[in-house]
């Protein structure tokens, strides 16, 4: 029973990253002005790690690469921090405001990312509803959109819903017992979040952390309609090299080094995971 689940990840992930990897390990004629001219990069025989070589040295590409990760990195931290302050705000509060808010962060997964990003748009943009606002209010605004800080802002948006809702259902679990008892024992507020409800939902949190990371680092529609011209993330990057500047090597490569990026988040999560597990025995 597990053969074909097995031969659909070798067929669709494994053998695709392999090859891909082994594309970009060819020999080709690159130099540093070929990352901003359309130049056809040929392959030739042979190995090599030049193409990597070349990427590193490019000023754009580092850029890139440090405006992916600055980005992904501070979106997930509010994300999570976000995430979580709800999750534990609807598990632990009664009455109206905590149902409604139950429903209401579900609201921008119904959402398509592309209609999303152009309701933020619209709405945080430079003479938009906000610098209306703002303005009557005789107040300085600053449009977080097409910079860094509207990635950002897109990301923790479409990010919430799916931490909350993950996040909800492991506090969901989590004994009323357990924390009823740590009450009845004299335990403030902020020891039982310590000694009894972050300990048992380390796994969830290690969940979003990982997932979030993941898909931030290889997205590609809201940094495109939301983030400036340059420098950009990875994702938009690779499909300028692909398409624009026909250049698939480069492509493939600033691929390949998206994929070790976040096999490393992967690997910290199965070792998380793993040490939760053991502690847990």
């Amino acid at each position: 029973m597990a053969l074909p689940p097995f031969v659909l990840v070798v067929l669709l992930i494994v053998l695709p990253a392999v090859d891909a990897t082994v594309f970009s390990l060819g020999r080709v004629p690159i130099n540093n002005a070929a990352f901003n001219t359309g130049m056809h990069l040929v392959r030739s025989t042979g190995l090599t790690l030049e193409v990597y070589r070349q990427l590193f040295a490019s000023r754009f590409f580092r850029q890139d690469l440090a405006l992916t990760l600055v980005v992904t990195g501070v979106s997930v931290v509010l994300i999570v921090i976000l995430a979580y302050v709800l999750a534990l705000y609807v598990r632990f509060s009664e009455g109206f405001l905590p149902r409604v808010l139950r429903q209401l962060y579900l609201v921008p997964m119904f959402i398509p990312v592309v209609i999303a990003s152009y309701a933020l748009t619209t709405f945080y943009v430079d003479h938009g509803l906000l610098h209306a606002l703002f303005t009557h209010l005789g107040l300085h605004y600053g449009s977080p959109i097409y910079h860094q800080n509207g990635i950002v802002l897109g990301q923790v948006w479409q990010g919430i819903p799916f931490a909350v809702l993950l996040l909800s259902s492991g506090l969901d679990g989590l004994a009323q017992e357990q924390i009823e008892a740590a009450r009845d024992a004299g335990a403030n507020a902020l020891t039982v979040f310590r000694r009894i409800v972050l300990p048992l939902n380390v796994v969830p949190l290690l969940i979003v952390g990982t997932f979030t990371f993941i898909g931030i680092m290889g997205s590609f529609t809201i940094p495109y309609l939301i983030g400036p011209n340059a420098p950009q993330m990875l994702a938009v990057e690779m499909q300028a090299h692909f398409t624009s500047y026909n250049q698939p090597q480069p492509a493939v490569a600033m691929a390949v080094v998206t994929f070790l990026i976040a096999a490393v988040a992967g690997a910290f999560y199965v070792w998380g995971t793993a040490r939760s597990s053991r502690r847990s025995a």
